[in-house]
């Protein structure tokens, strides 16, 4: 981290001052590429910063600057575990007193996968070797200037948000770092499927302490109660107080989820993400479902990593209300148009309040807490079932149907 302690002092003597959000978007589509399907949303609660000084950048926001500089350095050789190629980040600030976030930086990570180094490689001649004029120079130089451009971000951006630590200690749905959130989200689908990490002291929030179904409970309903929407993220969540307890975990898995989001991640500020999985292709299809008693609207977000796992994917039902559920698996595909879904044996059952092998089969959950999806795509069809050996619905016991179709250039 010895250039980010350099860049930060450059920082804070620079002249310039960012009245808007720092962008940089030149590696977005260089040499004609493509963006990431995916983009990172980095949120520093400001209950963790503190203003910085007239001499210099505050001691207590080093952890958090150093943090947030693990997914934009991309000086660093281990960025490629955290964040994909040209992938989007945008870093903000929860303002300490709830009123929304501030926007800092925004701009796709200047890194080139293996495939294209490769590429890249063989068309490098050894005169431009020679003379520095390589493509290991060039993305050399960009990847500076993108790093040294965050990095004044942390500092010029700081100066407009509102940060320290607030008074009285409020309840987790009502305290500011969630208040900030869902006042001010910071991110568009169109820009990639979302992936939000959040670095907090989740200590100094009271987060309901009950048995595992009491909590899960409270999570859901404190959720729904401020109308929570997330749109169909993936959440990590970093906390530099101290470790959890079970209940408290699943009280924060049901909130997110009630507020669309799916927790890959609870861990300390130096843990690292559960997960990194990239979609590569992304699809929306929609269509209807029938419980024997007339059909609901239904939409699905499908995407896929590179080795066929099902990722940030989501089924949607419309009804009396909005129901939804993520799900995993595995895509085995013989063509680009023709592939069959096989679950892991989850899906509804993500909503339960007691977790365990039996599933509960109760009227409230989503797609009546059904664990098998499965379904066949071909081209732009895509027939399905939801079923359960323990779960029935309407008496239907081999399952329940339903049928999309691709919806060309949809978000969702």
């Amino acid at each position: 981290m010895r250039f980010l302690s350099v860049a930060l002092a450059f920082a804070f003597s620079a002249t310039a001052s960012f009245a808007q959000v720092k962008t940089e978007d030149e590696s977005c589509s260089r040499n004609g590429a493509k963006p990431s399907l995916r983009q990172t949303v980095v949120i520093v609660d400001g209950n963790v910063a503190v203003p910085d000084k007239a001499e210099g950048p505050a001691p207590e926001n080093q952890e958090w600057r150093k943090f947030t500089a693990r997914f934009f350095d991309a000086n660093n050789q281990n960025i490629d575990q955290v964040m994909a190629p040209r992938e989007r980040i945008t870093i903000a600030i929860a303002n300490s007193d709830g009123s929304g976030l501030t926007s800092i930086f925004t701009g796709c990570v200047p890194l080139v996968s293996k495939a294209e180094a490769d590429s890249l490689n063989a068309s490098t001649t050894s005169m431009q070797k020679f003379f520095g004029k390589d493509w290991v120079s060039a993305q050399r130089d960009v990847a500076e200037s993108f790093t040294r451009a965050a990095t004044l971000a942390l500092i010029e951006g700081l100066k407009k948000a509102k940060v320290g630590v607030p008074g009285a200690k409020k309840p987790f749905a009502h305290g500011a770092l969630m208040q900030a959130i869902n006042k001010g989200q910071s991110y568009s689908i169109a820009s990639g499927l979302p992936r939000v990490i959040v670095y907090s002291d989740l200590t100094r929030y009271d987060v309901p302490v009950s048995d595992v179904a009491g909590s899960r409970q409270q999570g859901r309903m404190d959720a729904e109660a401020i109308s929570l929407d997330l749109q169909r993220a993936d959440i990590d969540l970093f906390s530099t107080g101290s470790a959890l307890s079970e209940a408290q975990t699943e009280y924060l898995k049901a909130f997110f989820l009630a507020g669309k989001a799916k927790v890959d991640t609870i861990g300390s500020s130096g843990s690292s993400l559960t997960e990194n999985r990239e979609p590569v292709s992304s699809a929306v299809y929609q269509g209807a479902i029938s419980y024997g008693k007339g059909q609901y609207p239904v939409r699905m977000r499908l995407a896929r990593d590179q080795n066929g796992s099902v990722v940030m994917s989501w089924m949607e039902e419309q009804s009396n209300r909005t129901l939804f559920a993520p799900f995993s698996g595995i895509l085995n595909c013989e063509s680009e148009s023709k592939c069959e879904f096989v679950g892991d044996r989850v899906f509804a059952q993500i909503w339960t309040d007691k977790p365990g092998p039996e599933p509960a089969c109760e009227k409230w959950m989503p797609f009546g807490g059904l664990r098998d999806l499965s379904f066949a795509l071909d081209g732009d069809v895509l027939n399905g079932k939801i079923s359960d050996g323990v779960c029935i619905i309407n008496s239907m016991e081999d399952g329940v149907e339903f049928q999309l179709r691709r919806v060309p250039n949809a978000v969702f």
